[in-house]
C-alpha cells in the first residue's frame, strides 16, 4: 500500500508540475521572448542593417537623423530649408508686385473717374448754354 501511495503522490506531483509549467512558466517565457524580440528589433533599427543579397542596406537611426538635420539647415540650395527660403523670397516678390499693381489700378481708376466727371460736367454746361436765335438784321 505504501507503494501505491508513493505512485499516486508521484503522479500528483508530475501533474502539478505539468500544470505549473503550463500556467506559469510558458506564459512567462512567451512574455520574456516577446520582450527580447522587441529589444532585438529596436537594436536592429537603431544600428541599421547592412546590405544583403537582394536587399538594400537599411540606415540606422543616427544616420537618418543626420540626414534629416542636413535637410533642415542651409547648405547652398539643395536642402529643404534652402528651398523654403527661396519660396518665401519669391512669395514676397509676388506680393510686392500685387501691391504695386493694386496701386496702379487705383490710380487708373481715379483718373478715369475724374475724366468721367469732367465729361459729365462738360455735357451739363453745354446744355445750360442758351442758343441765341438768329436775328433778322439782313431783312
Amino acid at each position: 500500500m505504501n507503494n501505491a501511495i508513493t505512485i499516486a503522490g508521484a503522479i500528483i506531483a508530475c501533474t502539478g508540475a505539468i500544470l505549473g509549467i503550463n500556467q506559469v512558466i510558458i506564459p512567462t517565457w512567451k512574455k520574456i521572448s516577446s520582450l527580447f524580440a522587441t529589444w532585438a528589433r529596436f537594436i536592429r533599427d537603431w544600428e541599421g542593417e547592412p546590405a544583403e543579397a537582394g536587399r538594400d542596406a537599411v540606415p540606422g537611426v543616427m544616420e537618418r537623423l543626420n540626414k534629416l538635420d542636413g535637410e533642415l539647415s542651409n547648405n547652398g540650395g539643395n536642402s529643404v530649408k534652402d528651398k523654403v527660403d527661396k519660396l518665401a523670397r519669391n512669395q514676397d516678390k509676388i506680393f510686392k508686385k500685387i501691391d504695386d499693381a493694386e496701386k496702379q489700378r487705383a490710380q487708373v481708376q481715379e483718373v478715369l473717374l475724374n475724366a468721367i466727371k469732367a465729361l459729365a460736367e462738360n455735357k451739363e454746361s453745354r446744355s445750360r448754354v442758351k442758343k441765341v436765335p438768329k436775328s433778322d438784321t439782313a431783312a
